[in-house]
């Protein structure tokens, strides 16, 4: 397969069963370029020229909704220059075509004259495809019974996070594309304005969303001057811009557009044109997803998936271990019980600390010899509750105690790893709460980390410990943040959900790790 196509579609009620065609051939980006049929070639027998379209918006959305439901995994591109401006003569894409498919039958010289006078950026060995579709199998959608852009303005603007760019951003880019003549801004929301969103650790960082943003418009439109800007409240430049004519926003956005222009007016500044674009179904949703096609299904999808960061490259060390993470009341537990089910060999560091509090021995004395006999109750045990009350309300003292009692806890955890080993466990689970701050990444192969909203884990706390909303707040922020264990973790788990949801997460976890070290590790 080639990682790069372009498609010349002449009629939009082919689309279905070129993707179906086109699924076969492309395995990353497909270029599309609509050409009416009447306005693809004027005559076979002169150099061909690109003539001037109607503004197509409906088509341009229709054809990425098609595209949702049939090809998912490419990425997809519908150039919109040539529905703009009729002198704009050529297909320049970033990514260099390997193949050009027309959905009708053309002459080879006619189809050679193309590629050469009309795309850029073609790879040397390019090479075309000619579909003939039979007029019984296409699909008559009145894909093309649209309404033409009638208007365009000199300056429009939008917003949005655009977290992991799907054909649902794409549609609400490219309607902003065609309304612009001159110039687009978009304002991409930052870190401040993400904290309320389903699974918001995982959204990707501000700039890299800019730099995909940017790197998309540039290629759909390259005539278009782009200002990809971040915004900390809803109004981003729009508070201040007088030169902005018009606002697209998403039908979830509408009131959103109705509060800036009345900012705008109390600022003298012009009431913006409101063009709002319909959401997109999603018709590869699961169970417990939204119906539209949005970033937070992506990001639930992500869940027991492994993510872009370092793996531990020396698989041949064995065994190999998996350091499972989490704050308080995240369900750790849960997911390790099930990673056991699958054949792992499994280490508790938290269960580890309590016996090192047992009398008589070294971590016993420690902690006595630091807190005093007011932490010993009257059956001689250390009373955890009086300990955790004095170290969770002064993070001096938790350091100290930490101190103290890590490199016992991981001395402990290694003899129980070689233990487990040695009884023929090749892939070993050590949960360790305190893993990132301890600095123990080095001791393991990947970090697996389970996450909650903060307010998830409160509720759980007050509910599993006896404690007080302000105890169980206060415990949550001794620990490091969800931001923090995400960044460090290869795959992340999410107990938000019912527990067959956890399972899943955790059923497709191990299935991509067994794949990934089958050559290394007999499990």
């Amino acid at each position: 397969m080639l990682n790069t196509g372009l498609l010349i579609l002449t009629n939009p009620n082919r689309i279905s069963l070129l993707l179906t065609f086109v699924n076969k051939h492309i395995l990353k980006t497909l270029y599309i370029q609509y050409l009416p049929e009447q306005h693809l070639f004027p005559s076979e027998s002169c150099t061909p020229k690109l003539h001037k379209l109607p503004y197509y918006a409906e088509t341009v959305a229709n054809i990425y909704k098609v595209a949702s439901q049939m090809c998912y995994r490419l990425d997809i591109r519908i150039l919109l220059a040539h529905l703009k401006d009729p002198t704009f003569a050529v297909i320049n894409t970033k990514n260099p075509v390997e193949i050009v498919i027309f959905d009708k039958i053309i002459n080879s010289k006619t189809i050679d004259i193309f590629i050469q006078n009309c795309i850029v950026n073609v790879s040397r060995e390019c090479n075309y495809l000619t579909f003939a579709a039979k007029k019984e199998d296409e699909v008559y959608s009145n894909i093309d019974q649209c309404t033409s852009i009638q208007k365009m303005y000199k300056s429009v603007v939008l917003g949005g996070t655009f977290d992991r760019l799907h054909n649902g951003h794409k549609i609400f880019l490219s309607e902003a594309v065609l309304y612009s003549k001159e110039k687009l801004t978009v304002g991409v929301t930052d870190t401040k304005m993400l904290t309320g969103k389903l699974l918001w650790e995982l959204i990707e960082p501000c700039s890299k969303r800019i730099s995909k943003v940017k790197e998309f418009l540039e290629d759909v439109d390259p005539l278009v001057s782009y200002d990809i800007v971040p915004i900390n409240d809803m109004y981003g430049p729009t508070k201040e811009d007088p030169t902005m004519e018009m606002l697209v926003v998403s039908e979830e956005t509408k009131r959103g557009g109705d509060k800036v222009n009345s900012l705008r007016l109390q600022k003298n500044l012009n009431e913006l044109v409101i063009h709002e674009v319909k959401l997109l179904f999603d018709e590869n949703r699961k169970e417990r997803e939204e119906s539209k096609i949005s970033s937070s299904n992506q990001r639930m999808r992500l869940l027991g998936t492994r993510l872009g960061n370092v793996i531990n490259k020396n698989k041949t060390l064995k065994p190999y271990i998996i350091g499972l993470v989490g704050g308080i009341a995240s369900g750790k537990s849960s997911i390790a019980e099930e990673l056991v089910k699958f054949g792992a060999g499994f280490v508790n560091c938290d269960k580890i600390a309590h016996e090192l509090y047992l009398p008589k021995t070294k971590g016993f004395e420690i902690v006595v010899s630091q807190f005093g006999k007011k932490i010993v109750d009257a059956d001689g045990l250390i009373n955890r509750k009086v300990l955790g009350n004095i170290v969770f309300n002064d993070k001096k003292e938790l350091d100290k105690l930490n101190k103290s009692i890590w490199p016992i806890i991981l001395e402990k955890a290694k003899e129980k790893i070689q233990n487990l080993y040695s009884e023929g466990y090749n892939i070993i689970l050590m949960e360790a709460a305190v893993l990132i701050q301890a600095n123990w990444q080095n001791e393991c192969h990947e970090i697996w980390t389970c996450i909650i909203p903060p307010e998830e884990a409160i509720k759980r706390i007050v509910k599993r410990n006896d404690l007080s909303e302000d105890e169980a707040e206060k415990r949550i922020k001794m620990q490091p943040s969800n931001v923090d264990l995400v960044k460090e973790a290869n795959v992340v788990f999410c107990t938000l959900w019912d527990y067959d949801f956890t399972k899943e997460q955790v059923q497709n976890a191990w299935n991509e790790l067994t794949d990934y070290i089958s050559p290394y590790v007999n499990y």
